[in-house]
């Protein structure tokens, strides 16, 4: 039995489609968002707990409202398995949906920054050259005094 289960597990994965899409359960009390999806199954996230047992339905492009039991949970995201297999063309309608609603990263034109400088810039820098300049002055006289005696 142990490499059956394998064997299904790694099916179940090879079919999962990346999606994210944002649905309600069958009351529309709560939105749920499908995190992946395959024709046996989904993940999703959902703001309302969910136990291990419950059963959640799904407003899924082509076939409306499908049932699904829930089969794990982690914090807020849930494993469920479909009552009955969807078609492919859903989870492919699906992924699609997520393609076109995804938005496309658009560069913003650089502009050049000028900087802005004023005259209290200005005074402020004189001011510290004038501070730098005495300091190397008394630096200056005080290393000649002690060097001279």
């Amino acid at each position: 039995m142990g490499m059956a289960m394998a064997k299904l597990d790694e099916q179940r994965r090879a079919n999962r489609v990346s999606v994210r899409l944002v649905t309600h359960d069958a009351v529309g009390d709560y939105p749920l968002t499908l995190i992946n999806l395959s024709t046996s199954g989904m993940m999703l996230s959902s703001p309302r707990a969910l136990r291990v047992g419950d059963t959640v339905q799904v407003d899924l492009p082509q076939i409306g409202n499908t049932a699904a039991e829930v089969m794990w949970h982690d914090a807020d995201e849930y494993g469920c398995r479909f009552f009955a297999p969807i078609p492919a063309s859903v989870v492919d309608d699906a992924a699609r949906r997520t393609r076109s609603n995804m938005p496309h990263p658009v560069e913003a034109p650089r502009r050049r920054v000028r900087e802005v400088r004023t005259e209290r810039d200005d005074t402020r820098s004189l001011v510290v050259l004038c501070l730098f300049l005495a300091f190397v002055v008394v630096l200056f006289y005080s290393l000649q005094a002690i060097l001279g005696s």
